[in-house]
């Protein structure tokens, strides 16, 4: 038997089933045999539960023969939409499943097949139909232990705000009027231009790789993220319709298309499940393939239109449609490790059914022998080459799906209301991480008795027990945060009113000694103001001196004084606007950069930063930290640098400040992740507000990094207590618990 079913079948997956398909006898569940009761003495035992009902809604179809040659079996589930392959075995106890009693079901099965099956062969059938609920549901409890209303409508919402669809129309008839111009993108000649488009695409993208990684960082915005979803939407919207021009080309129908609601995230699905009764293998893969063949080709013919077009909207427009559909199919549909078509198209390819459900059936029971020694046999016999690989894929699978739940949470979590997003992210580590271990936990005690006392069992305990101790030890621990590297004393040189230049003094990479001129420039109003107020001056000498001879003037002299002593701080304070022209360094420092086309005759205004000046061999780093970490860091803390690019060595570092209060204005721009740092920031006017408080640390560098540029981004590693790793879970939990809930 196939310890496996095939799950609820994914949008993008040819299982999306919602075909009604007549029933058949061998599946539609007979009254069990009424047996007269018995009296049984005290003290005897149970009597065995009553054997319970099939569903009647299920329906079976034949389907392509197993790899060893044994015909097989698709059960469909209506209500679930589900497809199992079952095999010959599962077959013949459900044809017979109206004896219901496992010793005759198996006595019909041998009597009438050349099979040879036990009492336990239907007793794995049973657990089977147990697992995914192929009985008739019991009545529910009366009384006090009846199942509360609010906790079905709970039960309720869980299931279907994890997966839940709704159906928009029904596109069989447009497919039928379609079909014969679809055909067209389908044929040969179609395929081999899309190739060749692919590839001219691809070369010019090589090519031209600069312009195109500069077009991806542009349209890192709102508006370019904002356009990646509207592409979206209409690539998968094509991706549905080839899905489902191939399933009609095929003869089958395609009733319902519309939209899935996976985790709350909205995707388009198409209804395919009579695919599942084509026999032919290559049919059904034709099917699975041709969503991904339909985002395939617009990737080739988008990303040569890019190469093609000039600068402007078509050419936009045909990179997002390029980029994304090239990401999408190969980073989502390809991947074999979720229920989209890469998973249904290796199944195909592998003629192996089920892939994933018998794949971690079989790593279950490798870890129960692995860690518990419990020697139960394997779910299904295989080679043992075969079997390894098929439990390297289980694993794999199950990291794919832990990172991927696990970033669904995070998102759900920064990204909603914050008190919706707490209970959103309990249900995605419940449901999905919890929940698959908890069940696991539950089988290991319901077998403890094959494997209580084994050597592998102490042994693991014991490893166990030794990690948890671990978990208690103290160990050193460092922060990282986000840091920017800069010379300790830097001046970006700007003139302070609209001037022409008249000289350039110095290059960059050249070393200055203080007081050094680096620049000369004038401004015609500025020169003018200085005439007019030496005239002044002059003007104001000439009377104060008559005044102090003439008798008529002697009484103005006062005011004379006056006059003429703001006339005199008019021509030093324009004489001072007039020296800022003339800029001198500072300090002793080296030129980091001019700016371009800077040469005298030129116009600058006050808004251009001319020159780039800095002390040589002096480094401070400004790091923004978290208040857990910035409250364990002392002045004289060793600590160092490391930088996001070239050179990536570590460099030694002092604390030599920590912000006794929170930031809320980030002042350093270049460390926001709108800039492609790693702070959280949002624009506020002129102004970057940190998202969550963070406190300003400086560091003074140990070491002369001999860099040339002006500023470096990257991470400063800030050294904190040592700390077990119990107590740091602790305080991250019960930080963001205080954080959320407002305590």
């Amino acid at each position: 038997m196939v310890n496996a079913t095939a799950g609820a079948a994914t949008p993008d997956a040819p299982a999306a089933a919602k075909t009604v398909i007549a029933p058949t006898p061998a599946v539609a569940a007979v009254p069990e045999v009424r047996r007269p009761a018995l009296s049984l003495p005290a003290r005897a035992p149970a009597a065995p539960p009553p054997w319970p009902e099939l569903r009647q809604d299920l329906q079976l179809h034949h389907a392509p023969a197993l790899h060893d040659g044994t015909p097989s079996w698709t059960l469909h589930d209506p209500v679930r939409h589900r497809f199992t392959r079952i095999d010959w075995i599962t077959y013949e106890v459900l044809r017979c499943w109206w004896m219901a009693d496992p010793a005759l079901i198996a006595e019909q099965v041998n009597a009438h097949t050349t099979l040879s099956i036990s009492r336990e062969h239907v007793l794995r059938v049973l657990d089977f139909a147990h697992r995914h609920e192929l009985l008739q549901p019991t009545a529910p409890p009366r009384g006090p232990e009846a199942e509360p209303g609010l906790k079905a409508v709970g039960t309720w919402l869980l299931h279907h705000y994890l997966f839940f669809r709704i159906p928009l129309f029904n596109p069989d008839r447009l497919l039928q009027r379609l079909l014969p111009a679809a055909r067209r993108l389908g044929s040969r000649g179609f395929t081999r231009a899309t190739l060749a488009a692919l590839v001219l695409g691809l070369l010019a993208v090589a090519r031209d790789w600069e312009a195109f990684r500069a077009q991806a960082v542009d349209l890192m915005s709102w508006r370019g993220l904002a356009l990646y979803g509207l592409t979206l939407v209409a690539v998968k919207v094509a991706h549905e319709f080839g899905h489902a021009f191939v399933a009609r080309a095929h003869g089958c129908r395609v009733p319902t298309m519309g939209a899935a609601f996976m985790v709350l995230w909205p995707v388009a699905y198409t209804d395919t499940s009579e695919v599942w009764r084509l026999s032919d293998a290559r049919a059904r893969l034709q099917v699975a393939l041709a969503g991904v063949r339909t985002e395939l080709s617009i990737a080739a013919w988008a990303t040569l239109a890019w190469a093609l077009l000039p600068e402007g909207p078509l050419r936009t427009a045909a990179f997002i449609l390029g980029t994304l559909t090239w990401v999408g199919t190969v980073l989502v549909n390809l991947s074999p490790f979720m229920r989209f078509d890469g998973y249904f198209v290796l199944c195909d390819l592998l003629d192996q059914p089920n892939l994933h459900e018998r794949s971690f059936a079989l790593a279950r029971w490798w870890l129960r022998r692995a860690l518990l020694g419990w020697q139960a046999p394997p779910p299904e016999e295989l080679p043992p080459a075969r079997r390894r690989l098929w439990v390297a894929f289980a694993f794999a699978t199950w990291a794919y799906r832990l990172v991927l739940y696990l970033g669904i949470a995070w998102l759900v979590y920064h990204f909603a209301i914050k008190a919706v997003g707490i209970v959103l992210f309990a249900v995605e580590m419940g449901w999905f991480v919890m929940r698959p271990v908890i069940q696991e936990l539950r089988a290991w005690h319901a077998g403890r008795t094959h494997w209580r006392g084994s050597a592998r069992q102490r042994r693991s305990a014991a490893v166990l027990a030794a990690l948890a101790v671990l978990g208690f030890i103290p160990l050193p621990s460092h922060e990282s945060a986000g840091a920017l590297l800069q010379p300790a004393q830097h001046l970006a040189l700007r003139l302070p009113a609209t001037a022409v230049m008249e000289a350039v003094h110095v290059q960059p990479g050249q070393r200055v000694k203080a007081g050094a001129p680096l620049l000369e420039a004038s401004a015609a109003a500025l020169e003018q103001r200085l005439q007019a107020a030496q005239v002044q001056v002059r003007r104001l000498q000439a009377q104060v001196a008559g005044a102090s001879v003439d008798t008529v003037q002697q009484a103005q002299w006062g005011s004379l004084q006056e006059q003429l002593v703001t006339a005199r701080r008019e021509v030093e304070a324009v004489q001072e606007e007039i020296e800022r022209l003339r800029p001198r360094a500072p300090f002793d420092g080296v030129v980091l950069a001019l700016e371009d086309g800077l040469r005298p005759g030129l116009v600058v205004s006050p808004q251009q930063t001319l020159l780039q000046f800095a002390a040589s061999g002096r480094w401070r780093v400004v790091a923004y930290a978290g208040e857990n970490a910035a409250r364990a860091l002392r002045p004289g803390d060793e600590s160092s640098f490391m930088a996001d690019a070239a050179p990536l060595r570590r460099l030694s570092a002092r604390v030599t400040s920590v912000a006794p209060h929170a930031s809320t204005v980030l002042g350093e721009p270049l460390l926001a992740q709108a800039h492609g740092g790693a702070v959280e920031a949002v624009p506020h006017g002129r102004e970057l507000l940190l998202t969550q408080p963070l406190y300003r640390v400086e560091l003074e560098l140990l070491e002369d990094p001999a860099l040339s540029l002006r500023q470096w981004r990257g991470h400063a590693v800030l050294p904190q207590p040592a700390r077990s790793l119990w107590e740091r879970l602790w305080t991250a939990g019960a930080s963001v618990l205080v954080r959320e809930l407002g305590f």
